[in-house]
């Protein structure tokens, strides 16, 4: 039981040190347990988060894709490398985020963060009718989320789908969005 005890602090201080924002002492203790536990998918995707917040996009690129390798069902890892790579913005980069994103829906096609996330990487390289129906399934999912009316609307306005905006733009201010005027 020392372990289980050891463990369960490690977590509480790990968590402690995402709350202060100290990703070094976060990256730190996960390397420590990585030494130990080095099929742990959880530990690497986590790290590769630590690195991410502090801007060492290739080692968290490299913690992400050792978590999927270790831990192919699960989600996150492919939506944070998605987010990652959406935050660098180069059009292949965008790209990849969206593969990463349509694999975390193949995972949990229920999530509708995850259909959300597709679709603003859908709208970033211009493929909007993939946008609308990402945003579409997201909504599907959770239609009291207003802000997803919003960003679809976006979409069918940049496909020049004015009555279809408005509706969208209509049912999020009635969501209590805030809609642009």
């Amino acid at each position: 039981m020392p372990e289980l005890r050891d463990l369960i602090a490690k977590s509480y201080r790990l968590l402690f040190y995402d709350e202060l924002e100290e990703y070094e002492s976060a990256i730190q203790i996960l390397t420590e347990y990585l030494m130990a536990n080095p099929t742990d998918g959880t530990a690497y995707n986590n790290r590769g988060l630590a690195y991410s917040e502090i801007g060492e996009g290739e080692k968290a690129l490299l913690d992400f894709a050792k978590a999927m390798e270790l831990s192919p069902d699960d989600a996150i890892p492919y939506v944070n490398r998605g987010n990652l790579l959406q935050r660098a913005q180069p059009v292949g980069m965008l790209a990849d985020a969206v593969e990463d994103y349509s694999r975390a829906i193949s995972i949990d096609p229920n999530n509708a963060t995850f259909h959300r996330c597709r679709a603003h990487a859908c709208l970033k390289i211009g493929r909007l009718q993939e946008a609308i129906g990402s945003f579409s399934e997201a909504i599907r999912l959770e239609p009291e989320f207003g802000q997803t009316y919003l960003d679809r609307a976006e979409a069918y306005e940049s496909l020049g789908q004015k009555k279809k905006a408005q509706q969208d733009l209509r049912r999020a201010s009635e969501l209590g969005a805030r809609v642009r005027q």
